[in-house]
């Protein structure tokens, strides 16, 4: 914030400015040479510099005060009584937004840990299958598998990713809330199969 100190600061040096031009107006009136005139045309510029300059702090300085002045008013008010009834206000939606945010985390960790072991069991299972010589390209609805991906008794059973599924739940979330969101712009970070798993998964969750 602009101070009267500089303000005064600023007289001085346009004093000093505009005697320094009376001495270049006297020696060019007394010499009339080149020298002479630029040394005027400078000291005018400078002149006119310094008085540009102050006029823009005492503009400055005056809209400052006038800002402090109606910031005290409001300041006063703005009394101790309303400001506790706001800062109440406040913190308890601040602490319901802290709490969401605590259950959101757990329950992210519950997903991706729920995920991860449901893909676990998925591999594990397609492997078995696989050494046990069943295989899911010969057409058998029995049971078998394809590619890590396990078919019995009718259903398809997908490895998911935990991550890139989290990722997707959020982005739908708030692309309900927000289409226009950063987040419910993310791209797409899974490939067909994971697409595929996570449209089974789910599909499975919205039935719920």
């Amino acid at each position: 914030m602009l101070t009267q100190q500089e303000i005064d600061e600023q007289v001085t040096a346009v004093e000093a400015a505009e005697v320094k031009l009376d001495l270049a107006e006297a020696h060019h009136a007394d010499a009339g040479s080149e020298q002479a005139v630029q040394e005027l045309r400078v000291a005018r510029a400078t002149a006119h510099a310094a008085r540009d300059r102050l006029r823009q702090l005492r503009t400055r300085y005056a809209t400052e005060q006038a800002a402090s002045r109606a910031r005290g008013a409001a300041e006063k008010a703005f009394g101790e009584r309303e400001r506790k009834a706001v800062a109440k206000r406040l913190a308890e939606a601040r602490d319901e937004a802290v709490s969401a945010l605590v259950e959101a985390e757990r329950a992210a960790v519950k997903v991706l840990t729920a995920t991860a072991g449901y893909e676990a069991v998925v591999r594990s299972t397609a492997a078995e299958l696989k050494a046990r010589g069943l295989s899911a390209d010969d057409g058998q609805d029995m049971g078998g598998t394809v590619g890590g991906v396990v078919h019995l008794d009718g259903e398809v059973w997908r490895p998911a990713d935990a991550g890139s599924l989290l990722a997707a739940v959020a982005r739908s979330v708030v692309a309900a809330q927000n289409p226009r969101h950063p987040v419910a712009q993310w791209r797409q970070v899974a490939g067909l199969a994971d697409q595929a798993a996570q449209d089974v998964l789910r599909a499975k969750a919205a039935g719920r």
